[in-house]
Parts: structure tokens; sequence; C-alpha cells
């Protein structure tokens, strides 16, 4: 896949089929709509292409507003040439994007990319103050010489899929069931630092991994996770997401217990998949309780997960 983080001096390149979204989150609605953007550039022999923001929109028009990320910027870029497209346009959303009208908006694109069609989902809005829609996309396009298709939101059991709806279960610490929207386990990675070794000392060594500022992280507690270290290999884990109250620790932080496992992997870089959320964060009155907890949640998570 071809990545380009600018759209200027690219029109020498074939016409192309383009899906064009902020996609922050790459969940199955976002995958259905560069999937049909596959499938018609490959019925016409054209190049596929997705638009999309190397940063989130609200991170300029609001940052107050922004969300947390469900993928950084670098794992939106591996998922989408997963999915096996061809050119994708990751440029940053700037001042001058945030004020141009739909139709000036248009005009940057179709003057930079030689554009045969652009597939867009049902919710999908653009120019200044998101005033542009889907109909006015069309019409623009029947003025600029492309044609568009619009992707109904996808329905997962009942639910609407949205990075918004992902984003809340999330929070919940509902891991399972944002992954069956998302299409895969939500993951986080991140560096190990040193810890206090309070773990170790505990019985039940722990990788203490550092989380990138504006990451998603899902809500206190416990959760059995699946540990990728740097050689991709596979692990079983249990993780806690807080700032361990027993120990009166300030920090929030992901510790990870990987079962079965007694290398030093400090500084490097591990990949979490949370599976499934255990129980919420407990302050235990002794070090004894605690112990029994860990235990119990390791058994807890060979019994039902590995």
């Amino acid at each position: 896949m071809k990545v380009f983080n600018q759209i200027e001096n690219v029109k020498h390149h074939p016409p192309v089929y383009m899906a064009l979204g902020t996609f922050d989150g790459i969940h199955i609605g976002h995958q259905a709509i560069i999937m049909r953007t596959l499938q018609l550039a490959k019925n016409k022999n054209c190049s596929s292409a997705v638009f999309t923001f190397s940063n989130h929109p609200l991170d300029v028009i609001d940052a107050d507003r922004c969300p947390p990320l469900i993928v950084t910027n670098q794992e939106k870029v591996n998922l989408i040439a997963e999915l096996g497209v061809d050119m994708l346009f990751n440029v940053p959303f700037t001042t001058e994007f945030l004020q141009l009208t739909p139709e000036k908006f248009i005009e940057k694109i179709v003057t930079n990319i030689n554009l045969r069609h652009i597939i867009v989902g049902a919710n999908f809005t653009y120019g200044y103050r998101g005033a542009g829609t889907p109909a006015l996309l069309t019409a623009a396009g029947a003025k600029h010489g492309f044609t568009v298709d619009v992707v109904n939101m996808v329905d997962r059991e009942g639910v609407i899929v949205s990075s918004t709806v992902i984003r809340q279960l999330v929070t919940e610490g509902a891991v399972k069931q944002a992954a069956n929207l998302l299409g895969r386990p939500i993951t986080i990675s991140g560096k190990i630092s040193t810890g206090d070794q309070r773990g170790r000392k505990l019985g039940f060594p722990t990788a203490n991994l550092a989380i990138m500022q504006g990451l998603l992280v899902p809500s206190d507690g416990v959760y059995a996770v699946y540990v990728y270290d740097e050689a991709g290999t596979k692990h079983n884990g249990v993780a806690n997401v807080g700032n361990n109250p027993t120990f009166t620790r300030q920090t929030h932080r992901i510790e990870v217990h990987i079962l079965d496992f007694d290398r030093v992997i400090y500084g490097q870089q591990l990949k979490i998949q949370f599976i499934d959320r255990i129980r919420g964060e407990i302050a235990f009155t002794n070090v004894r309780q605690l112990k029994e907890q860990m235990q119990a949640d390791i058994e807890f998570s060979r019994k039902h997960y590995f």
C-alpha cells in the first residue's frame, strides 16, 4: 500500500475509487465502507484508495471535546493496509481543512486526486461545521465528474456500530462487547517500564506498560488478556488497569502478569489484547487478601479463557 501524507502532486496516479472518512477506529462499519470500495474498484479495474486524517478533527476543532483514540495513527495505517487497499491518503487535519466549505473541500480533493468514485458512510459529514452531507456530495460529484456510493451503517445484534458506542463500552469495561463491534479485541501497545517490583515480591511478577496519552483505556479492573511480545509470540495473561488502591498508588497504569513466563523483558514493546473483564478494582485490607485474589483471578482466567 502506498501512503501519502499530503494530496498535492498525486494527480498522475491512475483513477481511484476512494473511501472518505475519519475512520477513527476501523470498526466493522468502517470496514464495510472500505471493503465496498475494494469491490467496486476491482469491478472497474481501478485502484482503491482511502482518504482520512492522521489526527482526529476534533483535536483541531475543539481539543477539549476530542475523544480518546481507539487506535493510534500507525495502528490505523496498518489496519487499512491489512484490508488490501492500494493507496492511503493519511493527511493531517489542519486549520486550513477546518475552514474549507464543503464545496472547497471537494475541490481540493478533485484538483489533486484522479478521482472516479467516492464511497462514504450514511452518517458522513465534511467541510466547515460538518455542513456537507452524502446528498451534497452526490451533487458535487455531478459537477466534478465522479459518482458516489453511500454505505448504510452496520447493525450488530440491534446495535448501530459507531466509534462513540465502542468508546462507551470500553469505558464501562465491556471489552468483549466492544470487540464484537470492532471486529477484533481492544488492543493497547506500550513499552514496559520498571515498576516498584511489588508484584514480583508477591509472587506475581508484572509488566508495567507505559500508556500513550490520549489513548482509550478500559475502565479500572482486572482483565483476561492475550500478550504479544516483540517476537510476535502470543502469551496468556491477567492485567490490572488502575492505580492499585491496596498500596495507595496514585499513578494510573496497566500491569500485566504473563502466565507461565519468567523472562526479563524490561524495555520491550508489548501488545495487549483485552479479552474480557473479570472484576472491578478492589482495595484490600491486607497483602494476604490481595495475593489470594490474584491467585483466584489467574485460576478463573485459566478455566474460562485459556
